[in-house]
Parts: C-alpha cells; structure tokens; sequence
C-alpha cells in the first residue's frame, strides 16, 4: 500500500471531481489517497507518491499547482510523480492532448515523472469572468471529462504503486 498525496489546482470546481475520482480509485486498489487543495498541501515524508493536476487557461497552471510542483522538485525530487490538466472544452476536445506549461516541461528532469494526462474539462452556466461567460454563450458550453478515462488512468497509476 501506498500513501499518496493527489494535489489539484482549480479555478471552477471542475479539476476537484478529477482529483477525487483519482483518489477514489486508488482507494479502491488499496492504496492511501489523500486529496486535497493544492494550495493546502503539505509536502511531508508520509507520502510515497504524488499525482498533481490542474486546471488549464490560456495554456497555464492555476498558481498553487504550479507552487506545489516546484515544491516537490525542491523537497523530494525522487518521489514517483503523474501530472494532468484538464480544460480542452467543445471541438477541442477531439484533439484531447494539450501540451504542459514550458515550466513544467524544463522541470521534468528534476523530477521522476511517470505519465502525464490531458482530461476534457468542464464550463457551465454559473462560469465567472468575462472569459468564461463569452465561452459559455458562443457554445462551448458543457461537461467534457471523462471519468472512465480518469478512473482507467488512475488504475493505471494504482498498479504501478
């Protein structure tokens, strides 16, 4: 059993259903899942592993995910890492991969990253912002995750523990 520290940032509410199916999951296969708010995390020696995700604008990580991993590169690099994002919305979603912030990318060799994922994401009528409103009336509305995928991921990264 493996003590796992699933660490989200989130601007909407939709990454958090993500890290908690992750957890779940990996409750289920037997492992120890602690999911928490990125920006609550505490990076302790009680963890054998991490999965860290956020939520993607414009190409970018919410603030406290991006903290959290440069964290974990300084503190414990050589713990066993997956990374996810989530946000490609409508059509986008055909072409699901978006690549990882260029930070994250030059930080990869510092850190032991077992797999990266890229899962749909999740816009309603309650969105906040001028951004996510105009997204929202020009119909790129709805729920694009996928929690078969996540849970099929998230098996994956059970076994591997």
């Amino acid at each position: 059993m493996a003590r796992v520290l699933v660490g989200y940032g989130t601007k909407m509410g939709g990454t958090t259903a993500i890290a908690e199916r992750i957890g779940e999951v990996l409750r289920e296969q037997g492992h120890d899942a602690t999911v928490v708010e990125a920006g609550k995390a505490r990076l302790t020696g009680d963890y054998d592993a991490a999965v860290i995700g956020s939520a993607l604008y414009a190409g970018m990580w919410r603030g406290p995910a991006k903290r959290l991993v440069k964290t974990l590169a300084r503190k414990r690099p050589e713990m066993p890492l997956w990374l996810f994002h989530s946000g490609p919305l409508g059509e986008e979603q055909e072409e699901k991969w978006q690549a990882f912030p260029k930070w994250l990318r030059e930080l990869e060799g510092s850190l032991d990253v077992r797999g990266k994922a890229t899962f749909g994401g999740v816009l309603d009528h309650n969105a906040k912002g001028f951004i996510a409103t105009k997204m929202f009336q020009d119909g790129r509305g709805g729920d694009f995750r996928d929690m078969e995928q996540i849970a099929a991921w998230a098996a994956g990264i059970a076994a591997a523990l």
